[in-house]
């Protein structure tokens, strides 16, 4: 083998030597350390290496910490120049956009007479409507436009009935009064000419408004009380082939009956007919 190799590979296993030397030294100077400190309690400040000395056991963690109220409170200035720097370098949490880049109305249902629509338009969008008018641009009129569209593939042009409604002020929402419950509707929005050309910017989604009283769907599959317990016979052993309907309307005669003398009691008890 090379003499220089063996004379790297003599050289590192001195220098690992070494390290280890040095550790097991530092070991062996803090144990001894800690042994005079603790039977003399009596403490090298002279060494830079050394801190604070904490006590066998004592950890301070059943200790609650003693503050006041104002600690409470710090505000930028009071801060050290390091924290202060980091408190700068800490991005702000961004507000929601106005926008999200979208060109599009949402129709929502309120109540039984009453619809909710809001939207988004982009500015290219409506720039390009606008050149499309040309001189009619400047009288256009950005209005709702709400059909009827009950039973009925909607397509544009087969509403039962529309009206509009004119948004203007760069609104972005609207509550719509139709005043109709249980029918479909859907809104456009769009730009409406003088001589009445719409131009649609945006389609909402269809919606059903709630009808406003009792369903008039009848399931013929619902009996009535009377037909009910007319139909329940007594079983044999009763001494009797009436119906359970028909006792308890005795029974109901009866009762009455007995309370004739009290006008109150009669005036309160239900009467029962076949």
């Amino acid at each position: 083998m090379d003499k220089e190799i063996l004379k790297e590979i003599f050289l590192l296993i001195l220098e690992v030597i070494k390290a280890f030397c040095e550790m097991l030294w530092e070991k062996i100077k803090g144990f001894f350390r800690l042994l005079w400190d603790r039977f003399f309690g009596v403490a090298d400040i002279s060494s830079p290496e050394r801190g604070e000395v904490q006590e066998w056991g004592d950890t301070g963690e059943d200790t609650w910490p003693v503050t006041s109220k104002e600690s409470f409170v710090r505000t930028e200035e009071s801060l050290p120049p390091k924290e202060r720097k980091g408190m700068a370098d800490t991005p702000a949490i961004p507000e929601l956009p106005e926008d999200y880049g979208d060109n599009r109305i949402v129709l929502m249902v309120r109540d039984t007479g009453c619809l909710f629509a809001y939207w988004e338009l982009r500015k290219e969008v409506l720039d390009n409507i606008l050149n499309t008018l040309g001189s009619m641009a400047h009288s256009a009129k950005m209005v709702l436009r709400i059909y009827d569209v009950t039973d009925v593939i909607f397509n544009g042009n087969n509403a039962h009935t529309y009206f509009d409604i004119e948004v203007t002020g760069g609104t972005r929402s609207w509550y719509i009064h139709t005043g109709k419950p249980n029918r479909s509707f859907c809104a456009d929005i769009g730009f409406l000419t003088p001589n009445g050309t719409f131009r649609l910017i945006a389609r909402s989604n269809p919606v059903i408004t709630p009808r406003a009283g009792v369903s008039e769907v009848v399931d013929e599959a619902w009996m009535s009380i009377e037909a009910l317990y007319e139909g329940i016979g007594v079983p044999e052993g009763f001494g009797s082939s009436e119906s359970v309907f028909e006792r308890v309307c005795k029974g109901w005669e009866e009762i009455q009956k007995e309370s004739v003398s009290s006008p109150e009691a009669s005036r309160v008890l239900p009467v029962l007919k076949k």
